[in-house]
């Protein structure tokens, strides 16, 4: 027998492929929050997705977007959102995401018509929402619960992927505010008394161990 058909095989070391472990983020990820502009319709409580921005909204976030640099540019699938963060990405060279769980908050019955019309026709539950908005549910709609935890799915999800990037995120009001609640640790209700008018930033900084701070709201420029 010939003895060397007994030794096992060996491994060459150049075949040895040594495992890469993944690179530390220690720089912060910068996450702006813009609401979109002025619709088209004015006064609508809940414009439909499919409402546009007005020539006052385009030139709104044109004039908040000039100066900004962003890694990516995530969006809200809805065309007051949408159709301005494309062309924006487009411009800047940057990706272009959508995510619908950055959406607004689904309300239902209420999509498309004015304030002053849910209050005559739904004053009590209009008043539920601003009283306890954690327990109010849209009428044929979503309810306020399922949408704030959406929301921190995303917010959540978003800080991973982008980590160390400075990003834009084309959303509305209420995202914005389920934000604020979040980042600031306090009641959803709280976050009601924030001002948050269109084509305004909320600028939020994320730290590499987890905790955030906010850096500016109600900014007219990135």
């Amino acid at each position: 027998m010939n003895q060397q058909d007994d030794k096992p095989e060996q491994t060459q070391a150049a075949d040895i492929i040594p495992v890469q472990e993944a690179p530390t983020i220690t720089s912060p990820t910068t996450i702006d929050l813009l609401r979109h502009g002025q619709v088209a319709t004015p006064n609508l409580f809940c414009a439909p997705d499919n409402e546009p921005l007005g020539n006052s909204g385009w030139k709104q976030l044109t004039r908040a977007t000039q100066s900004g640099h962003w890694d990516a540019v995530i969006t809200s699938p809805s065309r007051r959102c949408h159709d301005f963060a494309r062309l924006l990405a487009q411009r800047q060279g940057c990706p272009f995401v959508v995510d619908e769980r950055f959406g607004e908050m689904n309300f239902g019955n209420w999509i498309g018509k004015t304030q002053a019309e849910i209050w005559e026709q739904d004053a009590e539950l209009m008043q539920y929402l601003w009283r306890q908005p954690r327990r109010f549910i849209a009428p044929n709609g979503e309810a306020m619960e399922d949408f704030i935890a959406r929301i921190h799915v995303a917010w959540t999800d978003l800080q991973a992927q982008y980590a160390g990037q400075h990003v834009l995120v084309l959303t509305h009001a209420g995202v914005i505010r389920a934000v604020l609640a979040q980042v600031l640790d306090i009641l959803y209700q709280k976050s009601l008394r924030f001002e948050i008018a269109y084509a305004q930033f909320t600028r939020v900084r994320v730290y590499p161990d987890g905790e955030s701070s906010l850096l500016g709201h109600g900014l007219p420029h990135a």
